[in-house]
């Protein structure tokens, strides 16, 4: 996945977007929504129910059946992609061969362990409903379904399209090169990128941070803590450095490492082990830091704290940020002007530390904007919930996008 994209081709199709005749009126997408809204958020409990990871290939798989017969039970086109090691993407299309209107992305993949949210995994209030994924990012499989049946029943005429990955969680690492070609086939020639990730208080993502990972060896000498301790080395001691060097390196609002995983080679407390890992978590806002974080891993990895210990690392995986940039800005304004239109709430705008798949549609040179799915909060955890008007609100706000880029 250390591969980075090329661009397919400059993409200047912003301002022709927003040209032309609105066909059909708010209050008509408003009425359909409406009365389809409870069968979207059933739809939404139901694929709640699938637990899985993105290494749980087996239950996604159920979960990728369950979407693809309702998506083509709602009138939609389905492609089924294949994937070796992680469960299969979904291309679901509206409209196919016809000018391109839009794209809209989601994952299927959660971070939960099954069985977390206890025996029912759903659990629906007044207001909100909690599970697992459901707002990161089922709700907004929900809301970009619902969009896009609000706009195939009043006569939408372009061509719209949703993207469906099952190892987002993971930083499409299964996916492989396989995955780098399926968005770079299935975007081409779209006009610009929604991504229906989960939204926290009305706001949207107008730039993401890459992520690379790596992975750090320590090699020391072991032998027994008491009787050999000081003709030992510990690697835990020199990965130890290692990790108090690397996170002073941060800088809020540029480049952070984060050091979340340490493996010694030993597993009695009276042993200093010989080995050590260490998962590193790289987060960086432009596609140019990345020279600069080789750098620092080379510098601090190959200095030793403790004498007679080495080191060496590896890249294990790279996703790019989603860049910032006067595209992305001109697409947010129209957003937020649609949003003030139609009563639909007041949008801000966020810059998120979190990787998604929309780093990939920007990479490819489409204007992407992130975070356009259901409302909630406290994603990865077990307290995670849907707003469930959200669903609505948000489905009115993209169907109402779509309709006036005619």
């Amino acid at each position: 996945m250390a591969k980075m994209f090329t661009r397919i081709k400059k993409y200047d199709r912003i301002e022709q977007m927003y040209t032309g005749v609105i066909f059909m009126e708010f209050g008509q997408l408003e009425t359909v929504i409406e009365e389809r809204y409870e069968d979207y958020v059933s739809f939404l409990c139901d694929i709640c129910s699938f637990e899985a990871r993105a290494d749980d290939v087996k239950t996604l798989n159920k979960m990728v059946d369950f979407i693809e017969a309702y998506a083509k039970k709602e009138g939609f086109t389905v492609e089924r992609c294949p994937m070796e090691k992680c469960a299969d993407f979904l291309c679901i299309d509206m409209n196919k061969g016809v000018q391109k209107g839009g794209l809209m992305l989601a994952h299927m993949d959660t971070v939960h362990e099954k069985g977390v949210f206890g025996e029912n995994p759903i659990t629906r209030l007044e207001d909100r409903i909690i599970g697992p994924g459901v707002i990161d990012c089922k709700g907004g499989i929900a809301v970009a379904l619902l969009a896009m049946k609000t706009l195939l029943q009043n006569g939408y005429p372009k061509h719209l399209r949703l993207l469906l990955t099952s190892d987002e969680e993971v930083s499409n690492v299964l996916g492989g090169e396989a995955e780098l070609e399926f968005f770079k086939e299935k975007c081409e020639g779209f006009p610009c990128a929604l991504n229906c990730e989960l939204s926290e208080n009305n706001r949207v993502v107008i730039s993401r941070k890459g992520i690379c990972k790596y992975r750090i060896d320590v090699k020391g000498i072991s032998g027994h803590s008491g009787i050999h301790y000081f003709e030992c080395r510990n690697p835990i001691e020199e990965a130890a450095h290692k990790i108090i060097a690397l996170q002073s390196k941060s800088e809020r609002g540029g480049i952070t490492y984060s050091c979340n995983i340490i493996n010694a080679g030993g597993n009695m407390v009276n042993v200093i082990p010989e080995t050590c890992t260490v998962l590193v978590d790289v987060r960086f806002p432009l596609q140019s830091d990345l020279e600069r974080i080789e750098d620092t891993m080379r510098e601090i990895v190959g200095k030793s704290y403790v004498d007679k210990t080495s080191s060496t690392f590896t890249a294990l995986t790279v996703r790019p940020p989603m860049e910032r940039n006067e595209k992305t800005d001109e697409l947010f304004e129209k957003i937020v002007g649609i949003s003030r239109k139609y009563g639909l709430g007041e949008i801000t705008p966020f810059e998120s530390g979190g990787g998604s798949d929309s780093c990939y549609t920007q990479a490819l040179g489409i204007p992407s904007i992130c975070g356009m799915g259901a409302g909630g909060k406290f994603c990865h955890t077990t307290n995670e919930y849907v707003i469930t008007r959200s669903v609505a609100q948000r489905a009115k706000l993209l169907s109402a996008f779509f309709m006036e880029s005619m």
